[in-house]
C-alpha cells in the first residue's frame, strides 16, 4: 500500500491534444494544468489518483472532440538543482496551476519538452 501510494506521488500524466482549448475548460481538468503551445496543441500536464481519473480525463477530451496527440506516464522531469519543489512534481504543479502556470519543467523550449516531442 505505502508503494503504491509512494508511486502515486512521483507519477505524472502529460497529454497532449491538437489543437487549443480555451482557458474556460481548464476546470474540465481537475488536478491538471493545462497551456496552449505555439504549435497549435494543448499540453495537460498532472496526477490522476486512479486509472478511473484518468479513463475520466480521456473521456473529456474525446466529448470534446479533440485528437489524442500522447498520453505519457513519467516521474518528475525537473533538471533544476535550485528548484525547492523538485522531485514534489504534484506539488509543484498544483502550486503553479493555482496561478494559471505551467512549472518551468513542462514549458516549450525546455530539455524534456525537447524529450517529450522525440518520444511524440
Amino acid at each position: 500500500m505505502a508503494d503504491e501510494q509512494e508511486n502515486q506521488k512521483k507519477t505524472l500524466y502529460h497529454i497532449r491534444v491538437q489543437g487549443i482549448l480555451d482557458d474556460k475548460w481548464a476546470g474540465w481538468f481537475d488536478g491538471f494544468v493545462m497551456t496552449s503551445r505555439s504549435d497549435g496543441e494543448t499540453l495537460l500536464s498532472g496526477n490522476a489518483p486512479d486509472q478511473a481519473a484518468l479513463h475520466g480525463i480521456l473521456a473529456k477530451i474525446h466529448n470534446l472532440g479533440l485528437p489524442l496527440l500522447l498520453v505519457l506516464q513519467t516521474e518528475c522531469p525537473c533538471s533544476s538543482t535550485n528548484c525547492s519543489l523538485r522531485g514534489q512534481c504534484q506539488v509543484c504543479v498544483a502550486y503553479h496551476a493555482t496561478n494559471g502556470k505551467l512549472p518551468f519543467c513542462f514549458r516549450e523550449r525546455t530539455r524534456w519538452n525537447k524529450q517529450l516531442n522525440k518520444i511524440s
